[in-house]
């Protein structure tokens, strides 16, 4: 089967999304298919199995591109003739529907974001009552113009409800590497300070700025805390700012994942601020390291956390919440909260999405 792969916001540094669209490709040719994807650019190029297409830099700072040229991707589609396309981004997706239809190739679409929820964080300044519009168009769109609809968590199925009698939601959960991110070989010196550590793009819709009010409420509360931050983006700034007295490291984008891995292992507890993550690879990765989590509650990494009791805690989305998720983690010994860290990680293993996502494609295929 020729598959072939869409997505925006897909850099060598972004995060989970690259992530999962990498790891289903590997898997998928490990199949025996051949998959090739198309994704933005600073140039029109071609290597290996993917193509780039020139395309614009968005403003703010994250270093993404998103592809604006309707007709380039239709043309690279049209030479690369696919079995099928496997679309990660609704906007990409409203384009190649109109293109699959006389040409009989299916389309399976995946929903990594809820911009219902997004774009308020985003774009404060911009009319509530204009943005629910737009995005309930774009879900109704999205939810119209595929053959097979997947989203990663309960919570991104969600955004799909209206629409459940015309298109279904298939639910294919992301995995982590296992090898990868595993608690360390030998613990951490014990420490009286507590240890949290945050990894996340720092950008409006992440929440960042949860982490670091959550532990000056802790100081406050007389509370001997750090926080280590892995990332970097378009808040940076506004966050060290934020962070000033507090002992607050900023480690920047860690691009060795062997070194990431060490800084979630060296954590007592890790947090998951954002409140509209649709899946959240860095908490499983965390989770993976050993380390429990504290998610938002209402998104995909609270489900986690539900369905794996002794991986975390639930809190609502403020300060005081989040210290007081912190404070019950961390009285419970350090080794039951690890090893049940690391067994509800072990129900995630790549190797799992991508049979869960070759099942989709097997019906679809021509």
């Amino acid at each position: 089967m020729r598959i072939v792969q869409l997505a925006n916001f897909h850099t060598p540094t972004s995060g989970g999304l690259r992530v999962a669209v990498d790891t289903l490709r590997a898997g998928y040719r490990d199949a025996g298919h051949d998959c090739t994807l198309i994704v933005p650019g600073a140039s029109d190029a071609e290597a290996g199995d993917v193509r780039t297409l020139r395309s614009p830099r968005l403003p703010g700072g994250a270093g993404y591109r998103v592809i604006t040229h309707r007709r380039a991707v239709l043309a690279v589609l049209d030479r690369l003739r696919p079995d099928v396309v496997e679309v990660h981004d609704k906007l990409l997706q409203q384009w190649v529907w109109a293109w699959s239809q006389p040409r009989g190739v299916p389309i399976v679409a995946w929903s990594h974001e809820r911009y219902e929820r997004t774009l308020p964080m985003l774009l404060p300044w911009a009319p509530r009552r204009v943005l629910g519009r737009a995005t309930a168009g774009l879900s109704r769109r999205t939810a119209r113009s595929c053959d097979v609809l997947v989203a990663c968590s309960h919570f991104a199925v969600a955004e799909f409800a209206p629409y459940a009698a015309v298109r279904p939601v298939r639910i294919v959960r992301l995995g982590v590497d296992l090898a990868a991110f595993r608690p360390p070989v030998e613990s951490p010196a014990t420490s009286r300070r507590l240890r949290l550590v945050l990894a996340a793009r720092l950008s409006p819709e992440k929440r960042p700025d949860l982490a670091v009010d959550a532990l000056r409420v802790l100081h406050e509360r007389g509370v001997d805390a750090e926080l280590t931050v892995l990332g970097h983006g378009p808040r940076h700034d506004h966050l060290a700012r934020r962070a000033a007295g507090l002992p607050v490291r900023f480690t920047g984008y860690l691009a060795d994942r062997a070194q990431v891995a060490a800084e979630l292992g060296a954590a007592d507890l890790a947090l998951a601020p954002a409140p509209a993550e649709t899946f959240g690879l860095a908490a499983l990765e965390a989770l993976a390291c050993g380390t429990p989590i504290v998610a938002h509650a209402g998104a995909a990494p609270a489900e986690v956390v539900a369905q794996h009791p002794g991986s975390g805690e639930v809190a609502a989305g403020v300060p005081g919440a989040f210290a007081d998720a912190a404070l019950r983690l961390a009285a419970v010994p350090r080794g039951m909260r690890r090893d049940a860290a690391r067994a509800a990680a072990e129900a995630y293993p790549w190797s799992a999405t991508i049979s869960a996502a070759l099942d989709v494609l097997a019906p679809v295929r021509i």
